[in-house]
């Protein structure tokens, strides 16, 4: 089975568990912390070992890298192009109450050198949404394919080459942490945004403010701030691939400074940063004020 199929493969049986599974169980703790430091939940355990297994049955994989684990695993394929590494559930505090949450994933090729040497090496990533219907965003070959599983358990295709409007409406920062902001500017755009019509959008996880972002335009933030000096967000499995994604769709991925995927590939596999998601004019606008 192909590399996207297995992805596929995982999906769906991730989103059964969701779906036919009692959401309060699945939410329990499991009295531990992942590598990243979050609390971990019996369905992150869960997603991570569908996941983990489907993949490195894989002879394209040589390694695998997840939220969920201390190190990059190795699989049997030690000449294999690429490097998986995924967050498997990612928004998982949201499972108990009913809340959209997802999988996100970006697949890295090794040079000539057997060195991923920064998120330019993505030669795809994507994510899955479990919510109230199952979709999957699939960025190969430079071009945004948008689907939604249906009841024969297949993926339907319903945008082939989806595009970030350019300028959106609604402005997505969790504002009860203003006040611990490093970065003022943040204040100042969302008080941009609010001179211009934009509402405020917020629902606590990565892949569905960022969906929701891709889709309908607009501003998506989480800054570093007094407690998250480095940021929270993940490079190598949330960032950079929601950096790739939005580059492709027309968008724009950044730090708050530079290009998210022109950071060097990072030493340790949980490494976190800031994250700016955005069309070209909130990026132009954001940029203005940093002047």
């Amino acid at each position: 089975m192909d590399l996207v199929s297995l992805l596929e493969k995982s999906f769906i049986e991730i989103s059964e568990l969701i779906q036919y599974q009692n959401s309060l169980e699945l939410s329990n703790l499991q009295n531990e912390n992942n590598c990243s430091g979050d609390d971990v939940k019996k369905i992150d355990q869960l997603s991570n070992y569908i996941l983990k297994e489907n993949l490195s049955s894989c002879e394209l994989i040589r390694m695998i890298g997840s939220e969920e684990e201390d190190e990059l695993c190795e699989t049997s394929f030690k000449n294999a192009p690429y490097l998986v590494c995924y967050d498997p559930l990612d928004g998982s505090s949201n499972i108990g109450v009913n809340i959209t949450t997802g999988t996100i994933f970006g697949v890295y090729e090794y040079d000539e050198n057997n060195k991923i040497k920064s998120g330019r090496n993505l030669v795809m990533s994507g994510y899955c949404l479990y919510g109230g219907c199952t979709q999957f965003l699939l960025n190969k070959d430079n071009k945004l394919s948008f689907y939604q599983l249906n009841k024969e358990k297949k993926f339907d295709l319903l945008v082939n080459d989806l595009k970030i409007k350019e300028k959106g409406n609604t402005y997505s920062l969790n504002e009860s942490n203003k006040k611990l902001w490093s970065n003022k500017h943040y204040e100042i755009m969302i008080e941009k945004c609010i001179e211009n019509n934009y509402t405020s959008r917020w629902v606590g996880s990565l892949v569905a403010d960022g969906h929701r972002t891709l889709i309908n335009g607009g501003f998506f933030a989480y800054p570093e701030n007094s407690k998250n000096k480095k940021g929270k967000i993940r490079l190598l499995y949330e960032a950079y691939p929601f950096a790739h994604i939005f580059e492709v769709g027309g968008g724009i991925g950044s730090n708050g400074y530079q290009d998210l995927l022109d950071i060097p590939f990072p030493e340790h596999i949980h490494e976190k940063t800031p994250i700016v998601l955005c069309g070209k004019y909130e990026n132009d606008v954001f940029q203005t004020l940093k002047k």
